[in-house]
Order: C-alpha cells, then structure tokens, then sequence
C-alpha cells in the first residue's frame, strides 16, 4: 500500500520478524495470537498492545458491516495517538512431532491439527481485510490502517482453489494480483449460508513467503490495509 504510516510499516517489520525467527511451533491461532502480542510489547515500538479489542456491531453495522457479530479485533497497537489493527489466521495441516515437558521428552504429540474448511478460512481472511478497511473508515483520525496476517503449512492457502470453484473470489493463491471491488461466492451453497457477500475499497495483491519452524515448511503473507 503506497504511502503507508510510519506505524504500519514498523508493525509489518515487526510482525515479519517474529515470524520469520519463530523457533517453536505454536498449537493454534490464539496461541498465535497471544505469542505475536508478547513479542510487540517486548518490542519496546508500542505504547499499548491489546488483544480481543471489542467494537459493538451496532457502531459499525450502519457503516456497511455485512455481519451480524460483534468486532473483536485480534490485536491493536498505539503509538502515541495513533492505532493500527492486526488480524491473524493460522490454518494448519496435522503436525505428530517429540515435544519436552518438565525435563520429560514425549513422542508422537500431535502439536498441529488439521484445519479444513479452507473455502471458509479464504472468506474469513478477506473479511479481516475488509474489516480493517472498516475500522479506518470509523477512526479515519487515529487508525491509520492495519495488517491482515495468514501463516500456513497447507499448501492449498498458497496456490488457491480449482478454477471453477465456488470460492474464487476469496481465493489467498499467490501472486494475485488487484483484488477488489465485489467479493461473492460464485454459486449459492450450503458453504455460503450466512456468509454474505462484502466490497473491498482497496486494491490488494497477495505475495507468500516461506519460513521453516522446527524443521517444517510453512508460509505467510500479510495485506497492509
């Protein structure tokens, strides 16, 4: 994104750099989560770090939001007066792996799981963007913008979907470029039950990235908004 703040882009570097020095796989997205908030307040870059921040739907719904919940924002950061979103997704494949406990070693733990439902994990990675987008236009004098974050093992994330499938609109396939504008399921389905189309006031492009934790291969890509 072209004139980004200077907080967006120390958050990216940020975020990339515990990504790409993470030495330890992390069970789910809120361990995600909670690991990511830890490193930025260890930082030193922030005046404030705070996980879950809430919005009522009823202060956003009559701006456009599409959704019938609430907003809990995975992470928001401050400096000074000025804020910036961070929203993660961490979609895995199943990963068995020795693990030490207490001095202990314990074979074949299961630390990963399989996610499934990768169409539904695509919408909701482009409805992140679409929410930051959102929260902007709220705040336009203290949100500068935010992040969208996916790290993967599942190859499926960074090629996209068959052509043809019901979800190319919110397909994370790598090198696409200029997604925009109108985001629909391509044919109605028990998939898109209460999953309602949305507009994206932004032009993004989706770049992967890889990274090995312990010995596996995962990537990630992150949409500055």
């Amino acid at each position: 994104m072209a004139g980004k703040s200077a907080l967006i882009a120390g958050l990216t570097e940020d975020i990339t750099a515990f990504i790409e020095r993470q030495q330890e796989l992390m069970f789910n997205e809120r361990d995600f989560q909670m690991q990511l908030a830890v490193a930025l307040r260890a930082s030193g870059h922030y005046d404030d770090v705070d996980v879950e921040y809430f919005i009522p739907n009823t202060l956003a719904q009559p701006r456009g939001y599409e959704w019938s919940s609430d907003l809990r924002l995975d992470l928001v950061v401050r400096v000074g007066q000025e804020y910036a979103v961070v929203e993660l997704k961490y979609p895995t494949r199943r990963i068995v792996t020795d693990i030490e406990r207490f001095s202990t070693l314990l074979p074949g733990v299961e630390i990963v799981k399989n996610h499934g439902a990768q169409d539904i994990v695509s919408y909701n990675f482009w409805k992140d963007v679409r929410r930051i987008e959102l929260i902007r236009e709220l705040f336009p004098g203290n949100v500068a913008g935010g992040v969208a974050v996916m790290l993967t093992n599942e190859p499926y994330y960074t090629r996209g979907p068959r052509a043809g499938s019901i979800c190319d609109a919110f397909s994370t396939a790598g090198g696409r470029e200029h997604v925009h504008g109108p985001m629909n399921w391509t044919r109605l389905t028990s998939t898109a039950k209460g999953l309602p189309p949305f507009i994206l006031t932004g032009d993004y492009s989706v770049a992967w990235h890889p990274t090995t934790i312990t010995g596996h291969q995962f990537y990630y890509t992150l949409i500055i908004v």
